[in-house]
């Protein structure tokens, strides 16, 4: 039996290692799918969402009636006295706290649909970046074996000219950079395999097996527009004003119950039993509650109004962001493809070689290759970040796909 019991133990963390590991990818989509469904933060926020299923329900709860019973007696005189009352809910009381409790689920829904859109941009940039390194790395590794060709070219000299000295002090130099340059990205490769491994238990050669062979910019679809879900989040909050409204509303009004009411008189001589109705309320003489229903007319007010700056607010900013990724979208058509620019510089390297340009003009053709690789990615991943902000302004960002 302690056998079984060591060994169930020991396959537990197996178990629920198992039922948090994504399947292994086919494509970038099936990581952004599994990613935004079993994400820490995801699987968090849905407890939330799930402790305050009948949450509506158990505000809105009718109490139960009270049972009053009263008895006196003085020898062999008796008084009996006995009231099954019920509250009423004549002022909308409970209707009220049973709608807040609603709105407070679908708020915790909301949540739970906002961390999905975290989730979805934090997928897609980490799926930008890596691709965005190998990209980079390609250029580096490449200017490395370049520096490299000509290194060794020099060292096989029989003996160096003072200029051939200085440069080939400088392609050592250049070399040493780009070195550190590729192992700095290597290292930030390594912190994104690992977001992933964390998140969806996927293994490195999954990551890399649906990653390395796209060379391209992000192609993210949507679709079709809707409010934005911090705009329906302050939607739900004025909702949550009004209810509150309503409830300061009711508090005068609380505590009217209503029931039969029954009596047992029983004298020295007679006996008298009585029947009738107890009826309970307050008088709203000295307060009516009027601070408690100011304030929550005023944030009705503020959250409403709120709600109308954002909605405008909104509207502008999906236009300009429009525009913005248009404008940047011509502009990096305009950029050379990577194929030209790796032709480019074995031209410029041949040249080299031959002794027809100065070693300045081929460390600068690199220093060139390079700024020109990191501003297209630059510009690239400026376009993803607008393109986020603008599905997350549509309310569609979490059902994007690759």
């Amino acid at each position: 039996m302690k056998l079984i019991l060591l060994g169930l133990v020991l396959l537990a963390p197996i178990i629920t290692y198992g039922q948090d590991t994504c399947p292994t990818p086919q494509s970038l989509n099936d990581i952004l799918v599994c990613l935004k469904d079993r994400h820490q933060l995801v699987r968090l926020k849905d407890l939330e969402v799930k402790s305050t299923q009948d949450l509506g329900k158990a505000l809105g709860q009718r109490p139960n009636p009270v049972l009053d019973v009263q008895t006196v007696h003085a020898g062999d005189a008796r008084q009996t006295q006995i009231i099954l009352a019920q509250e009423l809910d004549l002022g909308g009381k409970l209707k009220a706290l049973s709608s807040k409790g609603d709105i407070i689920h679908k708020m915790k829904q909301t949540e739970l649909a906002i961390s999905k859109e975290e989730v979805v941009e934090e997928v897609l940039l980490n799926i930008h970046h890596f691709i965005h390194l190998n990209e980079n790395l390609r250029v580096n590794r490449e200017v490395f074996k370049s520096l490299g060709m000509v290194i060794s070219a020099l060292k096989k000299r029989p003996a160096l000219a003072p200029e051939q000295e200085a440069s080939l002090l400088n392609f050592k130099l250049q070399q040493s950079e780009v070195n550190n340059i590729i192992t700095l990205m290597l290292d930030q490769e390594e912190e994104i395999l690992l977001f992933f491994k964390i998140n969806g238990g996927y293994r490195k050669e999954e990551i890399l097996g649906v990653m390395e062979d796209h060379h391209h910019p992000l192609d993210i679809h949507k679709s079709n527009e809707k409010l934005s879900l911090n705009l329906e989040r302050l939607g739900l909050e004025t909702k949550m004003a009004e209810k509150e409204l309503d409830f300061q509303k009711s508090i005068p009004w609380e505590g009217i119950s209503i029931g039969p009411m029954f009596m047992d008189d029983k004298m020295e001589v007679i006996s008298e039993k009585l029947y009738g109705v107890a009826f309970t309320m307050p008088i709203p003489i000295w307060q009516t509650n009027k601070a408690g229903k100011a304030i929550a007319t005023i944030s009705y007010s503020n959250t409403n109004t709120q709600y109308s700056l954002f909605k405008k607010k909104e509207d502008l900013q999906k236009d300009s962001f429009l525009s913005r990724i248009e404008g940047l979208q011509e502009n990096l058509k305009k950029l050379p493809s990577e194929k030209d620019l790796l032709e480019t510089h074995h031209r410029i390297e041949r040249l080299y070689t031959q002794g027809l340009i100065t070693p300045t003009a081929f460390l600068d053709s690199h220093r060139i290759w390079r700024d020109t690789i990191a501003s297209k990615l630059e510009m690239q991943e400026r376009i993803l970040k607008l393109s986020i902000d603008y599905y997350r302004l549509t309310g569609t960002l979490s059902e994007v796909h690759l």
